[in-house]
């Protein structure tokens, strides 16, 4: 495949001796049916590479985040465009009991712990093409520490169930400890000190969920230079600044009157939508939270509908932003999830069977390089057969075609040199086609 190839010979300088092996991995991956394991990419390529040296290829140490940016940098132009970074997590369900780092993860599909392993995304995101390009997957492993926290904190809970509510008696004030991460910003932060190093971007915001949205999270930013935008629950306790005079003694007043959602003062209106029986308000405001150090950009976006009001909370750390481009950036976030799923469904990371350390996190994040090379594939393959519809499974299709016509081609070759071959084979690749 001549286009791939050119599209992944930027790669050549981090496989000195093996880049055809990788070639042709990827020449495999995208024109192959079935799971994505080893042993089925060997049986796409077994002229090129064996079982035992694909096997030695996911055994290697490879530089994953370099590769996915050198990638996206020769072939995605950022020129003019505000480019975030987002994060975001995913299970792959798994049995056995063999497999590093496999545990017990919530699946928010399943809405219950299974089996599985843990995978943390970190990709950046272009809002105005509503696009996110995959830098980087790492391996949620808890260490023994956490394990025994996470096992007090479950038994705390048990003996809190119908106790006593209240601080124990005879306790006393403890000296503040020094910060703990949580697993989830323990291995954000080690996401971050690795792609900062490489990164040349100047990169303002990061993005991510619900779960990201909190003081923790936003120090990490800070730390690393970015603002952080997330949402925050439904019930938070949000405070007007105080701005009654200092009365001349003790700690002045930091916080003054509490958020009511239902009476959110008009003047922080910024826009009215009335469509039927549907009424949309959006309202932003400087606001403080107990829960963090810093003062809050925060947008609430409240729907009225037949007297029922509900609303959603958004914020950023940067509060100098815009309502409309906190809503537009944290709405983009949700493409990182699309790479989830093009992952899951096209590139192995759900059917993968790899088992020890190294060739599990080159299997995620050979998946996850894989959606970046199908990016920069669709977007030729789009304009190629002028179908701006085309899914990764027309181009997989197309791909498979092209294959089967060619080793036809050379068994018939073997027999008879004297065949006419047509300047198109697009009835035979096109039979597969999902938007034709």
């Amino acid at each position: 495949m001549p286009e791939l190839l050119s599209i992944i010979n930027c790669l050549r300088v981090f496989f000195p001796k093996n880049f055809e092996t990788f070639s042709c991995i990827i020449a495999a991956m995208v024109s192959m049916s079935g799971s994505k394991t080893m042993l089925n990419i060997s049986r796409y390529t077994k002229n090129e590479a064996c079982y035992k040296t694909i096997e030695r290829f996911y055994n290697r140490v490879i530089p994953w985040v370099e590769m996915n940016l050198i990638l996206i940098n020769k072939f995605i132009s950022f020129l003019g465009l505000v480019v975030l970074l987002a994060s975001d997590e995913t299970v792959a369900s798994k049995a056995g009991k063999k497999t590093f780092g496999i545990d017990y993860f919530f699946s928010s599909i399943l809405q219950k712990p299974i089996k599985s392993l843990c995978f943390s995304g970190l990709s950046i995101i272009i809002p105005d093409k509503k696009k996110s390009y995959p830098l980087l997957m790492s391996q949620l492993i808890f260490t023994p520490e956490e394990k025994e926290v996470a096992k007090a904190k479950k038994e705390k809970r048990k003996k809190s169930k119908g106790g006593k509510k209240g601080r124990p008696k005879g306790s006393k004030n403890k000296k503040d400890k020094a910060e703990v991460l949580a697993p989830t910003f323990r291995l954000l932060q080690e996401q971050l000190i690795k792609v900062k190093t490489v990164l040349k971007l100047m990169i303002k915001h990061f993005v991510g969920d619900g779960k990201y949205g909190n003081n923790t999270c936003a120090k990490l930013c800070k730390e690393f230079g970015m603002y952080l935008i997330s949402k925050l629950q439904h019930n938070s306790e949000l405070y007007f600044e105080n701005t009654e005079p200092y009365p001349g003694f003790g700690r002045p007043k930091k916080y003054g009157k509490r958020l009511d959602y239902k009476k959110i003062p008009p003047e922080c209106m910024v826009k009215e939508e009335i469509k039927d029986n549907e009424i949309t308000r959006t309202f932003q405001m400087a606001l403080l939270s107990k829960s963090f150090d810093d003062k809050l950009n925060v947008v609430i976006v409240q729907k009225i509908i037949e007297e029922k009001i509900a609303h959603v909370i958004f914020f950023s750390t940067d509060l100098e932003l815009p309502y409309q481009k906190i809503i537009d950036y944290y709405s983009s976030r949700f493409q990182i999830e699309f790479n989830f799923r093009d992952a899951k469904e096209f590139w192995g990371l759900e059917d993968f069977m790899n088992v020890k350390k190294d060739p599990v996190n080159n299997a995620a994040n050979l998946s996850m390089f894989m959606v970046n090379v199908s990016h920069i594939l669709l977007d030729k393959f789009r304009i190629t057969h002028n179908n701006q519809n085309s899914g990764i499974r027309d181009l997989v299709s197309h791909n498979r075609g092209v294959k089967y016509f060619n080793e036809t081609l050379k068994l018939l070759l073997e027999f008879n040199t004297n065949i006419y071959v047509p300047e198109s084979i697009e009835n035979v690749t096109s039979i597969g086609f999902i938007h034709v």
